[in-house]
């Protein structure tokens, strides 16, 4: 049995209706984390200097001393995800403007974003 062409319609008409904003609700939460981020403190091991720079197209840079490390991002809710090029993924957690993330080695490190 074949739906009526009114009935897609309708069901096409609906799912936009609540795709849509979600996606600018997603697009909103992508923009306000853009920008860059210094580290505060390291649980383990003591201070270290790292900056985390979060690019509007989806791109970033982790860069601690003499080195830097290209990423993908993503965010989704309070969770922030850095896609490495080797397919490793790092889970941070969004608090108020800032990101902790767990770095292997290093422990969390809490990023805070620059004003």
């Amino acid at each position: 049995m074949e739906k009526h062409p009114s009935i897609k319609s309708a069901t096409s008409v609906v799912l936009l209706m609540l795709v849509i904003p979600l996606m600018v609700w997603q697009c909103d939460r992508h923009e306000k984390m853009v920008g860059k981020y210094h580290a505060l403190d390291v649980s383990e091991g003591g201070r270290i200097s790292a900056t985390l720079a979060l690019e509007a197209n989806g791109k970033g840079l982790w860069s601690i001393e003499t080195d830097n490390a290209p990423f993908r991002w993503d965010v989704n809710q309070n969770v922030i995800r850095l896609h490495t090029p080797s397919g490793g993924v790092i889970e941070g957690i969004i608090d108020n403007g800032s990101i902790q993330l767990p770095i292997p080695g290093l422990g969390v490190i809490l990023f805070k974003r620059d004003d």
